[in-house]
């Protein structure tokens, strides 16, 4: 579904619990209040795949306003710095040097924790905190606006990138500050930003407008029935796109694979209908010789653990 501006992304998840009648509702991954976009919810058994899609890549649109820095390294923060407005073709130099994998270093003000505790809390408490240096991916850049001080940058990264610290770090880069704007997720893995519910409520994403796109939490009956039609079953063709490789159960193992038993290789069968010489690596999704996803398992090598089993859905 859409997160809108100006809400946390577990309020969004109010109207879903109603629509499904439920309090089992998770997502993969959180936007702060002050951004947008996609939120992948899950529902029921299925919050346990959480880990495995947020896992996967994103991709943001994301304003970056020049000259200006705060402390929170986004647009709700204090003032802590002024710096000089780049050009373009500047901007469009440097980009290059934050393709691949880099060391980012993460916002003091966020929910990691440092020493036990979350390192937002500590900066309000007046604490000094060092935020340790983490590796993560930045697969594309592409400035797709300027205009004054504002850059409107298309993101794609991996799993734990930080868009504030990275355009903090691209104005450093510039010899000067920043901080972000605005956000927008466009993408989580296989799902994208225009196939969610209300994504047809979204203002255009522009510098110019920066996209805030506020909507109050009030929802009609029509809003609850695209809530309900929205949801998406998790399929053996699905489990491929979210980068887990789906095998078939046998029927005559079902029993003992929903009560733990010691797993083994000729349970499983491929899409030929064929028994695995070797099994695929990594995480796996396990579905019934009907199609029903009945849980997780990790094969390496010599070994095959369960992750979690799904009884029913």
């Amino acid at each position: 579904m859409s997160k809108f501006s100006g809400i946390t992304s577990f309020s969004s998840l109010g109207a879903v619990k109603k629509v499904f009648h439920t309090g089992k509702v998770g997502h993969t991954g959180t936007l702060d209040s002050f951004a947008e976009g996609l939120l992948v919810v899950l529902v029921g058994k299925l919050t346990r795949l959480a880990p495995f899609i947020t896992a996967t890549d994103k991709t943001y649109q994301a304003v970056v306003r020049f000259g200006v820095e705060t402390d929170t390294l986004e647009i709700t923060g204090k003032e802590t710095a002024r710096g000089v407005i780049p050009s373009r073709q500047q901007l469009e130099e440097v980009l290059s040097q934050f393709v691949g994998t880099i060391s980012q270093r993460p916002p003091e003000f966020s929910a990691l924790h440092v020493g036990g505790k979350r390192a937002s809390d500590l900066v309000r408490e007046g604490k000094s905190v060092e935020m340790p240096l983490r590796e993560v991916t930045i697969n594309s850049i592409a400035l797709k606006e300027f205009c004054g001080e504002y850059a409107l940058l298309e993101v794609s990264c991996s799993k734990g990138t930080y868009i504030r610290s990275l355009a903090r770090d691209i104005s450093h880069s510039l010899g000067t500050c920043g901080y972000l704007a605005a956000l927008r997720r466009t993408g989580v893995g296989p799902f994208v930003l225009e196939q969610a519910v209300f994504a047809d409520k979204m203002s255009p994403f522009t510098v110019d407008s920066r996209g805030i796109s506020q909507r109050e939490q009030i929802f009609s009956e029509e809003d609850y029935n695209l809530i309900e039609k929205s949801l998406i079953e998790f399929t053996p063709s699905f489990a491929t796109q979210c980068n887990l490789s789906p095998v078939t159960l046998k029927n005559d193992f079902l029993h003992a694979f929903m009560n733990g038993k010691p797993l083994k290789k000729n349970w499983f069968i491929n899409s030929g209908g064929e028994v695995y010489k070797e099994l695929p690596q990594g995480y796996v999704a396990v579905f019934s010789c009907q199609g029903a996803f009945v849980g997780m398992i990790e094969v390496g090598e010599g070994r095959i653990t369960y992750c979690f089993v799904v009884p029913s859905l």
